[in-house]
């Protein structure tokens, strides 16, 4: 992703989604319309131009979201342009209104929310732009300690810290080479919001992990999707701290309570451990053993490498009465 507003190198602060200025610049891009522009700059608003008259409520809201302040570089008709600076990370996501010129942003005056809601319209394009936003925000299932939520690409380097080396062989074929590789993958899980989501860590924004999957039929042509295979892998660097079935039962919270999903089937190695302790404390069943069932390596002698594969399942009413829940 090329962005081109005023500090988007350095826009590298967090929310507590995990989200930067550049991932809301991209959300917002897909909201800013006439209807929150400045009514003097309304008539002149294109698609092209996006940002026009959309300063003060964008910079307003990025602040219920990072902290910080706003300022205002002053304009010679008398208006003021609004930017946010956040402990010193300063960003204008509307700047590219301007074209090629370049503000100066040093030694604005700050800008009081108060005397900008005065005006009645404005706080209304505010309202607007913030509603706008909160329909456009992804999907977040969030824990005690985490959130999950659709990747960014600002998520690359951390996803790259945990794929350049795959801490179990049935992730060999996501290995990433480097970070423009990461990024290029950010860029294509874009794609898919619903189902493949980040591990964030609240406490930091960073992410640890992902969980993924598609929901399938019972049989070839079935259209009732009601049954889900997922995939989970956690930094190695977070194991052993609970985030992982913390992680796993909020996403099985979700696809039995709200996606509508009967069962949940599960593969892992026999060889690996701790991933059949995670499906057995999640009230999975162990309902069968494949022998020499897939190969995702080759040995030193380059033949395939195969492992034996564990199954394991759970349907929704089992999931229920172990969550002591009553059967919907």
């Amino acid at each position: 992703m090329t962005y081109r507003f005023y500090g988007w190198q350095t826009a590298d602060v967090r929310d507590r989604y995990g989200i930067t200025p550049r991932g809301y610049y991209d959300l917002l891009s897909a909201v800013w319309c006439a209807d929150t522009c400045a009514p003097r700059m309304r008539g002149d608003w294109t698609e092209e131009n996006r940002t026009l008259g959309q300063c003060s409520v964008t910079a307003f809201l990025l602040q219920d979201i990072f902290g910080g302040k706003v300022y205002g570089v002053p304009l010679g008709d008398g208006n003021f342009h609004c930017f946010n600076d956040v402990g010193g990370c300063v960003f204008d996501l509307t700047s590219e209104q301007f074209g090629d010129t370049v503000l100066g942003y040093d030694n604005c005056p700050e800008q009081e929310r108060g005397v900008h809601f005065a005006k009645e319209e404005k706080k209304r394009r505010y309202e607007r732009l913030k509603a706008a936003l909160h329909a456009a925000m992804p999907r977040m299932i969030e824990t005690k300690r985490l959130i999950l939520r659709p990747f960014f690409p600002d998520d690359a380097e951390d996803v790259y810290g945990y794929l350049k080396d795959p801490a179990t062989d049935c992730f060999a074929d996501m290995k990433m080479h480097s970070l423009e590789e990461a990024k290029a993958e950010m860029e294509k899980r874009q794609s898919d919001k619903e189902y493949y989501l980040a591990i964030v860590m609240k406490e930091t924004g960073r992410v640890i992990g992902e969980i993924f999957g598609r929901p399938e039929g019972a049989f070839p042509g079935d259209q009732a999707a009601d049954t889900f295979s997922p995939c989970w892998m956690l930094d190695p660097a977070y194991g052993g701290k609970g985030y992982a079935i913390e992680a796993v039962s909020a996403y099985f919270d979700w696809l039995f309570g709200e996606k509508g999903i009967r069962r949940i089937y599960a593969f892992t190695a026999d060889t690996n451990a701790r991933s059949r302790r995670l499906c057995e404390r999640l009230g999975m069943r162990q309902e069968g053993m494949f022998l020499e069932h897939v190969s995702f390596i080759s040995g030193p002698d380059g033949k395939p490498v195969y492992e034996n594969t564990a199954q394991y399942a759970i349907l929704k009413r089992e999931w229920e009465e172990k969550r002591g829940q009553p059967d919907r």
